[in-house]
């Protein structure tokens, strides 16, 4: 890799990573949750015509995984007594010990919790999971001295929220007991009074800690791209390879990012940052990996795309150039969507619904896109059939041009006077195309209009004259080549003289064409013949 690329894709890889840092912190100082689509029940207090009557819950607890984001959010804000109201407990026991509950369950979460926040489940109705207790939830498990105890929600009913996800009773009663095994255990104990201090619920020294493993993991993931670069770079010296230079010149930038996230999400882990720093910070980084592998596998179809595209062209064995640029553009298409799927993923996004709406979207999309789904197909057969290919001359609806390129929607040619002509490629699937570079030879015809004073010996000698110019000359296919006598016309006797060229080069047969001409013209002044000046008739 050079030096400028090496230099590019660090400086992009840390730009990416420091707007992972800046997120995260943003993400972790928001304050209260809000459910998406769930909106606050009306000033008035009464429902207004047209809205629901059953009773919205602003807290975000309609869904396990509202209620666990929710929870995350408020502790991490310091406000437990809005946490508390996530937690399975009478009104008694909430204004008791509520908060303190609250905060010990969240050093907890923060400290020994083991599960995926983003797996778990966004439905509103009672455990999704396979084999699940019904109203019960499990999320995952706080694993402590080599002991593991069962994280659970519980699905209850409440007069003014409605169906609400609480974190169950039974956890909250050994949540005393397992927070006495972590109290001394915590690494803040640890730390200097000032890197104590804390900047939105977490210590200055962990977010000074995770500014500083920014320039570390994009130092480790450059000592580990760095050597297997080198290494087939001097292999490829050794033993040239198509696919080692495509891999060579494509894996640097991509391989850098991906493996800088990758230690950036191990140091996080070992820092022991807030969960729900770590949510953020895992969605932002998944991105960001999403991005990393789109961008290697952009790379990999351009140069292997360009490579078969330039085998194409040389070799008629292969299929048209322009069918495997239409190919290139599709895959990018398609890795376009399937990212940007897994980003809505990464982001809580229910993928079993987008893909159902997709079904039933799909057939609104067919009636809408009729036209460009034509155009798709049309440019498909072209291609397939390949009728044209870019860089080959033809006539389309009369116009003769040299196409410039085939898109997924139409095709580009490039007229004679240099203007562009964009046919839709529905359409053109549909018209009469003249390839004219497909042809293997160019018709040269002439009529000539000779004076009736010429005599029929001179006519004869004439006719014998020109086919023998014909027939000699080395561009001139033999099978096709006459002179002949054809015409008494109202002013003149005419010849026609036909043959074909044996030439695909425009200019080349320009060139012959005018050779041909001109000894035409020396043969009949030879002769002692003359051309007729042709009458027009009047209007």
């Amino acid at each position: 890799m050079a030096p400028s690329e090496e230099a590019q894709s660090m400086k992009y890889s840390l730009a990416y990573c420091a707007l992972l840092v800046v997120s995260s912190i943003l993400a972790a100082a928001q304050g209260e949750p809000v459910v998406k689509g769930e909106e606050k029940p009306s000033a008035q207090g009464t429902p207004q015509p047209g809205e629901s009557t059953e009773p919205v819950d602003t807290l975000g607890r309609s869904t396990p995984q509202g209620t666990v984001l929710g929870f995350l959010q408020s502790a991490q804000s310091g406000k437990y007594k809005q946490a508390a109201q996530y937690l399975e407990l009478s009104k008694r026991e909430r204004a008791i010990r509520g908060e303190r509950l609250a905060f010990q369950l969240h050093k907890l979460m923060d400290s020994a919790f083991v599960g995926r926040v983003g797996a778990i489940t966004g439905y509103h109705d009672r455990s999704a999971e396979v084999g699940g207790a019904e109203n019960y939830e499990h999320i995952g498990v706080f694993r402590i001295n080599e002991t593991e105890t069962s994280v659970d929600l519980v699905h209850v009913a409440d007069p003014q929220s409605g169906e609400i996800w609480l974190f169950s009773s039974k956890l909250l009663a050994q949540v005393l007991d397992l927070f006495k095994q972590i109290e001394g255990n915590e690494m803040e104990s640890k730390l200097p009074g000032f890197l104590r201090v804390r900047v939105f619920g977490t210590t200055l020294g962990r977010w000074l800690a995770l500014v500083l493993l920014i320039p570390l993991s994009l130092g480790l993931s450059w000592v580990v791209v760095r050597p297997i670069s080198a290494g087939l770079s001097f292999w490829q010296h050794r033993k040239p390879l198509p696919v080692l230079e495509d891999i060579r010149s494509s894996l640097p930038g991509p391989a850098m990012l991906i493996l800088t996230v990758v230690f950036l999400r191990i140091g996080m882990h070992f820092l022991g940052a807030p969960l729900l720093i770590r949510v953020y910070f895992q969605r932002f980084t998944g991105l960001v990996l999403v991005g990393g592998l789109s961008w290697l596998l952009f790379r990999l179809i351009n140069l292997w795309g360009e490579r078969a595209r330039a085998r194409a062209l040389q070799d008629s064995g292969y299929s048209s150039g322009s069918l495997f640029l239409l190919g290139q553009r599709v895959l990018k298409v398609f890795v376009v969507v399937v990212a940007v799927l897994t980003m809505l993923s990464l982001f809580g996004f229910d993928m079993t619904t987008v893909l159902a709406g997709l079904g039933i979207g799909s057939i609104a999309v067919a009636f809408a896109a009729q036209k460009t789904l034509e155009n798709l197909i049309g440019g498909i057969s072209i291609l397939g059939d390949e009728v044209i290919r870019v860089g080959e001359s033809c006539i389309i609806a009369g116009k003769e041009g040299v196409v410039e390129d085939i898109s997924l929607r139409s095709t580009r040619l490039r007229m004679v006077d240099r203007t562009v002509l964009s046919v839709p490629n529905g359409q053109l699937a549909n018209m009469n195309i003249e390839n004219i570079s497909r042809r293997d030879k160019r018709l040269f015809q002439a009529r000539l209009g000779l004076r009736y004073e010429t005599s029929p010996d001179q006519l004869r000698a004439l006719l014998t004259e020109i086919r023998t110019l014909l027939l000699n000359h080395p561009k001139v296919d033999r099978q096709v080549a006459r002179a002949r006598f054809v015409a008494v016309a109202e002013s003149s006797l005419d010849i026609d003289v036909a043959a074909m060229i044996l030439t695909r080069d425009p200019n080349e047969f320009l060139a012959i064409r005018e050779e041909l001409l001109l000894g035409i013209v020396e043969l009949t002044s030879a002769a002692g013949a003359e051309f007729a000046v042709r009458r027009t008739q009047a209007a």
